[in-house]
């Protein structure tokens, strides 16, 4: 009896032994042939070698160690990486459902990459079409992928990028992806050095596919008829000083194919005098400026036109501003970039509550004409009492007693000016008088 047992534990043990290296076997079998369809699925052009592959669960994965992949002036790099089996079969196009990867770096001409740890989704990997000169027959897509301790380099921008996770979906050409990232930080040490910092940021409705093509080849990004929206906490800005801090700013646009229409704001917003155009702060005694900003536009690229529902910078200890009109010739829907300078003025009207930056210029611009405050605001009432002009009687009178009445200014030129021609019509107005004309200007005090 228990040789008889010991006979059929015996003869189970080997048939397991013999089922064992049969699936084995056949699991090694079906890892080389996918392996070797999907060398074939990337080209001629690719190099891809590895030190060991070995079968995922029920051989549905291949897991490698050492992996290089190497097209063109592209390599990867990953010490270990598993891929779930490539799928050919409804197209021509090669589908990767789920890659992961550890200790991930990425070289080319672009910039340089490096991922502690990456998990994707759904892609699809780019085919070449056997023209050269004909366009991709299908670029990289992805579905989803997140990261965590991301670093790298961008060549266009000459920065540094890291940050401690990262998500994104929807990567490829002509569609909107949506980004999360948490602890981002963008350097660069080119003259002028720039360190920018953000708790959190979220950007949706960017063709981040697109934006990557614009930065490696210098294409130009075309913007789709989508919605975008952008959100970023905590944000800080340094160069060999500090620059600017902002608690949160939030964008909103909507593109359509004739307008692009812009809402946004900046929450708790910190500039300081090295920042361009803020180094007249000292010399009226602030060592910075602190305010909140919201930005409310319609751009009709066709033409030019941006409508300005509102610009509004509110200030406690400054002033509040706020601004709205038509204006020409416009290069992009946001008033907030220098590029803008050439731009026409239709009409605008600023409308300014001061909450005490008036009286501090009138001391300043007094201490440099070596009087005493109180004789230049003699001067002023003065000037307010015997102007001819209404504008300027208005404005004199509202410059006696700034903090109790609202400065409301319109600027309509006899035709469309250049927003900096208008700047210097103003600041001319003392000698030449007649150029209130010229920019249809009028000035109300309520």
């Amino acid at each position: 009896m228990k040789k008889n047992v010991l006979v059929t534990v015996s003869s189970i043990a080997i048939l397991g032994g013999i089922a064992w290296f049969g699936a084995h076997h056949a699991e090694r079998v079906m890892v080389d042939k996918g392996i070797e369809r999907f060398k074939q699925a990337l080209g001629p052009d690719v190099s891809f070698t590895y030190t060991r592959a070995k079968p995922g669960l029920l051989g549905r994965s291949v897991r490698f160690n050492g992996l290089v992949f190497r097209q063109g002036s592209e390599t990867i790099t990953a010490d270990e990486a598993e891929l779930t089996k490539p799928d050919t079969q409804d197209s021509d196009v090669t589908r990767i459902h789920h890659l992961s990867f550890r200790n991930f770096q990425l070289a080319d001409t672009a910039g340089s990459l490096h991922l502690k740890t990456m998990e994707m989704d759904d892609l699809a990997l780019p085919t070449k079409a056997e023209d050269p000169t004909a366009p991709d027959m299908q670029t990289l897509s992805i579905g989803h992928v997140q990261a965590t301790g991301l670093h790298g380099f961008v060549s266009a921008l000459q920065s540094d990028l890291s940050a401690e996770s990262a998500s994104m979906d929807n990567f490829g050409a002509d569609e909107p992806s949506h980004l999360q990232a948490r602890n981002v930080q963008l350097s660069t040490d080119a003259a002028p050095p720039r360190h920018i910092k953000a708790e959190s940021m979220s950007v949706d409705g960017v063709a981040l596919a697109d934006l990557y093509k614009t930065l490696t080849t210098g294409a130009p990004y075309t913007a789709h008829a989508n919605t975008r929206d952008i959100s970023i906490d905590q944000l800080s800005m340094d160069g060999t000083t500090a620059l600017l801090r902002a608690k949160r700013v939030l964008s909103h646009a909507t593109h359509t194919e004739t307008t692009e229409q812009e809402v946004s704001s900046i929450q708790r917003l910190e500039l300081w005098p090295d920042v361009p155009n803020m180094s007249w702060m000292p010399s009226l005694g602030y060592d910075h400026f602190v305010g909140d900003v919201v930005l409310n536009d319609t751009y009709t690229p066709k033409t030019g036109a941006l409508h300005l529902e509102t610009l509004s910078i509110d200030s406690a200890n400054m002033g509040r501003l706020h601004v709205h009109g038509e204006l020409g010739q416009a290069t992009s829907a946001s008033m907030l970039v220098d590029s803008n300078a050439d731009m026409q003025v239709i009409t605008l009207t600023l409308d300014y509550i001061d909450h005490g930056l008036v009286p501090k210029a009138l001391g300043a611009i007094a201490a440099a004409r070596d009087l005493p405050p109180q004789g230049l605001l003699a001067y002023v009432q003065a000037q307010s009492a015997t102007a001819q002009n209404p504008a300027f009687a208005s404005f004199f009178h509202w410059l006696a007693n700034p903090g109790k009445q609202t400065l409301s200014v319109t600027l309509k030129p006899e035709q469309p000016m250049p927003i900096m021609q208008v700047a210097a019509s103003l600041g001319g107005l003392a000698s030449m008088p007649e150029l209130a004309q010229k920019i249809g200007l009028s000035v109300q005090a309520h």
